[in-house]
């Protein structure tokens, strides 16, 4: 984690992300590249380059548990994680169409 570069107090972490399957009703996905969040790490605290409301934040376990969820309001741009929580996570932001995701270190 540490290649990552420190912004903004915290390490800057590089999501991928993946499409959530459209229902048949939906339009179909856009060709163009997807915007990805900036998301920043500051021991357990996530910060966000702006707000992303209205996204389900989640911490799976190597089990594929999830251990931690919780939604963005509207204006949040910050959301502190469990401290209790340590070892390897994959942090998930899902939107209504994608899944941006990394691993994280707590």
């Amino acid at each position: 984690m540490s290649a990552n570069p420190i912004i903004n107090g915290g390490v800057f972490l590089p999501l991928r992300v993946k499409p959530i399957k459209p229902n048949v009703e939906q339009t179909p996905f856009p060709k163009s590249p997807v915007q990805t969040p900036e998301v920043y790490l500051d021991e357990n605290v996530l910060s966000f380059d702006e707000a992303i409301e209205g996204c389900l934040v989640q911490l799976v376990d190597e089990d594929e548990d999830v251990v931690f969820a919780d939604f963005i309001d509207e204006n949040q741009t910050t959301l502190t994680l469990p401290s209790t929580l340590t070892g390897t996570y994959e942090l998930q932001i899902i939107t209504e169409n994608y899944i941006f995701y990394c691993e994280i270190e707590l």
